[in-house]
């Protein structure tokens, strides 16, 4: 009787967790969106930030400077402060695994292709496959390997 009572235990225990093992979402907390578009692997907060990491360091031009960066983040969080580079250990906008593709998270689709819109942010693929965000009145746009901020 002992074993059958421990044998349902486990079997109830186990059904109990299933739905936290099956039903884990791509998304690690409610309040942000992750999601990949290109090169770019990014996360939309409930705040309304925006951050990316991007696969490979990529040219960042700020109009009216007469040199380029190399960066291989970049974050709109300040609506005083425009896009800008963070220099963070790892990749902090991306999940273990990776991001969900822009498509299967997306809000909508514009003229050129998907966006996605959470917390006030948006972000979408544009002309010829460039891709841009905006959020807090900033924000940056990469074409032809290099970012406009």
């Amino acid at each position: 009787m002992k074993r059958v009572l421990a044998k349902a235990a486990a079997v109830a225990a186990a059904a109990g967790l299933a739905p936290l093992m099956f039903t884990a979402s791509a998304q690690a907390d409610p309040g942000t969106v992750h999601f990949t578009s290109g090169s770019f692997s990014c996360a939309i907060y409930g705040d309304g930030t925006v951050g990316c990491d991007l696969a490979q360091p990529t040219r960042l031009h700020y109009e009216g400077l007469p040199f380029l960066l190399h960066v291989g983040e970049i974050v709109i969080d300040q609506s005083w402060l425009p896009a800008h580079p963070t220099f963070d250990p790892g990749t902090p906008y991306t999940l273990p695994g990776g991001n969900p593709q822009l498509n299967d998270v997306k809000t909508g689709d514009g003229a050129w292709g998907p966006y996605i819109e959470h917390a006030g942010a948006r972000c979408e693929v544009g002309f010829h496959g460039s891709f841009g965000c905006q959020a807090k009145g900033r924000g940056f746009t990469i074409y032809s390997g290099t970012i406009s901020a």
